[in-house]
């Protein structure tokens, strides 16, 4: 965010998405969970914690950098390798609770950024669409929601992709090895850190959400007909 600061819109728009991709991630983690016989999750509390609780401190910095982050793991019942494939489901609920935003927000960019035609009678009236400051607003809303649909996926702990592939993988002594480092030596949050901050500190260097943001967006535009290039 702190590259945006000058940029109205865009700062609204990436604050806006930032607070609903929060709630709406936690809720659909935990109203999926309920539904497959998981109390846990709703049991914790999460569904009316305050934003810093959903939030690590870490996650926290990268936002206010970057304008993208991670939440908080949600506790669920993983004990049994069947609860592990119900855990997996209602963890992959989050990620899909940003996608569904970023394709909301690509609809509603659709309409705000092209002229609105109202026709009376036999004659046509055009009234510009809302354009400028809303259109900008709108777009910044899906590009967070789809870069945080990203994050939320890559592979690391304590990431949503992490939690699912450690917790499908299998329960070799190395495997749960890597995992302790990943997790509880905050090795998996160093390595998304780095994912997230030194594409925007230093320039040239790759990033994994850029390289992933225009193919994504660009897809769910050609769903409805938006060219997005």
């Amino acid at each position: 965010m702190l590259f945006h600061l000058a940029e109205p819109a865009a700062l609204l728009g990436i604050v806006l998405a930032l607070l609903i991709g929060i709630y709406a991630h936690d809720t659909a983690q935990v109203i999926v969970a309920r539904l497959l016989q998981d109390r846990g999750p709703l049991r914790s509390g999460r569904l009316t914690a305050s934003v810093k609780d959903r939030v690590s401190p870490f996650s926290a910095v990268a936002m206010i950098i970057s304008g993208v982050g991670w939440t908080e793991p949600i506790p669920m019942n993983d004990v049994w390798r069947k609860r592990r494939f119900h855990v997996a489901v209602a963890v992959l609920a989050g990620p899909l609770a940003y996608l569904v935003l970023a394709f909301a927000a690509i609809i509603g960019f659709k309409f705000v950024s092209q002229p609105l035609i109202i026709v009376e009678g036999s004659r046509i009236v055009e009234i510009a669409g809302a354009g400028g400051f809303v259109a900008k607003l709108v777009l910044w809303l899906a590009v967070t929601f789809a870069s945080l649909f990203i994050v939320s996926l890559i592979p690391i702990p304590p990431a949503d992709g992490g939690r699912v592939l450690f917790g499908l993988g299998p329960q070799s002594p190395s495997w749960r090895k890597a995992e302790y480092q990943l997790r509880e030596n905050n090795v998996g949050i160093v390595i998304l850190l780095a994912a997230i901050l030194l594409p925007k500190l230093f320039l040239g260097f790759p990033s994994v959400v850029d390289q992933l943001l225009l193919p994504l967006l660009t897809g769910l535009a050609d769903i409805i007909n938006l060219h997005i290039r």
